[in-house]
């Protein structure tokens, strides 16, 4: 279809269908279907993606036109975009999002899940919290399941798992692939040299797109 006709078609949606349907399609497709956008409707659908994602369709959009989709964001979502953008497209600092569920060690179990609730909307991934030191370090993880069949008084520290699977800023996609195959893990976490987080890689960043919708 040529650019006018596909957003003819999209806008034929009922607004609903087509967020969701923009939130599945491939970064080619959402990049592809933006640019074809008035303004207006350009900044609606690039602030309903998340950083990660947001980050992709920058990168693949024209060199000219990334300053201005960069300048329909906010200042705090800018910053994370361009902060992604900084990391090579194929490493896991450029397939990874800085949102993600942390939590800190000393919280009992009932205090973790009222915390959680909060962050439910910002986290990228429910499937997992991050322990974290007062400096960012990654101390350990606690899946959604132990969190909630815990008893409530006991302490994030005692139940979280220490034995972790992180990856670099650096690590190839292939390497994050992998260790998330070979240890069943719905995201993996990236770390900086320090062993500060830096945000989560999840397995949909880095499965084969076949399959994805395209309009």
């Amino acid at each position: 279809l040529e650019p006018e006709e596909r957003v003819r078609m999209f806008r034929s949606l009922p607004r609903d269908q087509r967020e969701d349907l923009f939130l599945e399609l491939r970064t080619k497709y959402q990049t592809q279907l933006v640019l074809a956008m008035p303004p207006h409707e350009q900044r609606t659908y690039m602030r309903v993606l998340p950083p990660d994602d947001a980050a992709d369709v920058v990168q693949r959009a024209p060199e000219e036109e990334r300053p201005r989709l960069l300048d329909l964001f906010d200042g705090v979502h800018r910053r994370e975009i361009n902060a992604l953008l900084a990391y090579a497209e194929d490493d896991a600092g450029g397939l990874m999002s800085p949102r993600f569920a942390r939590l800190r060690p000393d919280m009992t179990v009932d205090e973790a899940i009222s915390y959680l609730r909060l962050q439910g909307r910002q986290a990228e991934t429910v499937y997992y919290a991050y322990v974290l030191d007062n400096v960012q370090r990654l101390l350990g993880v606690v899946s959604f399941r132990d969190l909630f069949g815990a008893r409530g008084d006991r302490t994030v520290s005692e139940i979280m798992e220490r034995d972790l699977v992180t990856v670099a800023e650096e690590t190839d996609q292939e390497e994050v692939a992998h260790l998330c195959s070979i240890h069943d893990l719905m995201a993996v976490p990236v770390l900086d040299d320090g062993g500060r987080m830096k945000g989560i890689v999840t397995v949909d960043k880095i499965d084969a797109f076949d399959g994805s919708p395209v309009l």
